[in-house]
């Protein structure tokens, strides 16, 4: 993954905070994807830091912080040299993966708008 470009291209705040509301959603929503789709030419499923970053991102978009999701998805492009984190047992339900990460974002798009 080119992290630089993908950061390159991120929408910039002050360039999209005058737009509406389910534009910005859109528009940030598709970035956020945009990593997703990234990540998976790289490798199967994003690693811990990526997947942490990116739920909150997406959590962002749900909650309608735009700005937060825009912020937590920027972090997911941190150089993973940065970020390794030391492995831990699995405990609780599954990974989140790309997947999971694709349906919240859909399901964000089709609930109503924060106001």
């Amino acid at each position: 993954m080119n992290r630089d470009a993908i950061a390159a291209a991120a929408p910039r705040w002050l360039a999209i905070e005058k737009i509406p509301g389910p534009a910005q959603l859109n528009l940030i929503a598709g970035w956020v994807e945009s990593i997703m789709d990234a990540i998976a030419q790289d490798h199967v499923e994003p690693d811990a830091w990526e997947t942490l970053q990116l739920a909150r991102a997406v959590g962002g978009l749900l909650e309608g912080s735009y700005f937060a999701a825009l912020a937590f998805a920027e972090l997911s492009l941190n150089d993973p040299v940065l970020h390794r984190m030391v492995r831990l047992a699995p405990v609780g339900p599954g990974a989140v993966t790309l997947a999971d990460l694709r349906d919240a974002i859909k399901l964000t798009r089709a609930s109503p708008e924060k106001g």
